[in-house]
């Protein structure tokens, strides 16, 4: 923490579901002196995406979708060249899509107003241009097609995305601490900022995502609610086996080549041991090691903590004691 300057940080190891560490250290917040504590809320960022994956892979089980129906399926008006990506691409990203932060139409628009925008005027920002590649034929990380699986999901479900995942895990889970909302949003107990030290002194750092960005990287938790999800998915409450088989493989393009995610999860090989996991922000981390039934969450407040060290480094310990 010293190192790279960490205001706060929060760990929890869990194993065959019993908690073997929850640790909390430093300030949650710099201006009010509050310290972390396992009830700290933070913005997970792109963490969000695994829980966006598993609902996704919920409704799967319930046999209201199907991974390779193609996209246009459910949002109309898009172009013909968008009938071949399946839903399976949006959660692996081989899309193709551009991300919408980088298409010419949405640079044009002034930044207090790009948080004004609708999620149909975002995704046709994307939808105007051509795709980067055919789907399936390369990988390029897409927050734009977490968005849209967040629109799928809802016209499934007759309901916002919020509510489901309430209704889905949150509730079920008795995840009180979890709720989606930018930096904007008034949360309840989100006493924790996120901070940056890029220029020199402290600042505040803000993910300007927007609502419309809620299932890419809309989430805000804490150790002890993340816990209670990993118990879950560790005991197959939460998906069958071969979902989980499905959703943790990692991706195989047409040349043969492997891509170190699965539908939603970070894939990659620690010690000998694989992991499953995600990256949030540059603050934030969770891994999952499947077989050892060892999970590992690392949240901090400071975007660029390398929590990917970190959590690695956490892990080492339990791996080899």
């Amino acid at each position: 923490m010293a190192d790279n300057k960490i205001p706060g940080l929060s760990v929890l190891v869990l194993k065959n579901g019993n908690v073997l560490n929850n640790s909390n250290y430093g300030l949650a917040s710099i201006e009010f002196n509050i310290p972390v504590s396992d009830s700290t809320i933070f913005q997970l960022a792109s963490v969000t995406k695994i829980f966006t994956s598993t609902i996704i892979i919920r409704l799967v089980e319930d046999g209201k979708l199907k991974l390779d129906q193609s996209v246009t399926e459910y949002i109309d008006s898009l172009p013909k060249t968008w009938d071949a990506i399946k839903i399976k691409n949006l959660l692996n990203h081989t899309s193709g899509i551009k991300n919408h932060f980088q298409t010419k139409n949405w640079n044009s628009i002034q930044k207090d107003n790009q948080d004004k925008l609708t999620i149909r005027q975002i995704i046709q920002f994307s939808a105007d241009e051509p795709l980067m590649f055919l789907p399936g034929e390369k990988w390029s990380y897409s927050v734009t097609g977490y968005m849209i699986l967040g629109m799928i999901a809802e016209k499934i479900s007759g309901k916002s995305f919020q509510i489901l995942a309430k209704e889905m895990l949150f509730k079920p889970l008795n995840m009180t601490h979890t709720q989606y909302g930018d930096y904007k949003a008034i949360i309840k107990n989100r006493n924790s900022l996120v901070y940056t030290f890029q220029n020199g002194p402290f600042e505040t750092w803000n993910f300007t995502y927007g609502l419309s960005g809620t299932t890419a990287a809309g989430l805000n938790s804490s150790t002890s609610d993340l816990m209670k999800f990993f118990i879950a998915l560790d005991k197959g409450k939460i998906l069958k086996q071969m979902s989980m088989d499905n959703m943790m493989t990692p991706t195989i393009l047409p040349d043969g080549s492997a891509i170190k995610y699965g539908l939603g999860w970070v894939v990659d090989e620690h010690n000998g041991k694989i992991c499953y996991g995600h990256e949030g922000g540059g603050c934030c981390w969770v891994d999952y090691y499947r077989t050892e039934h060892l999970t590992v969450i690392v949240l901090s407040n400071l975007t660029g903590s390398k929590a990917d060290e970190i959590i690695k480094g956490v892990a080492d310990f339990y791996l080899t004691h």
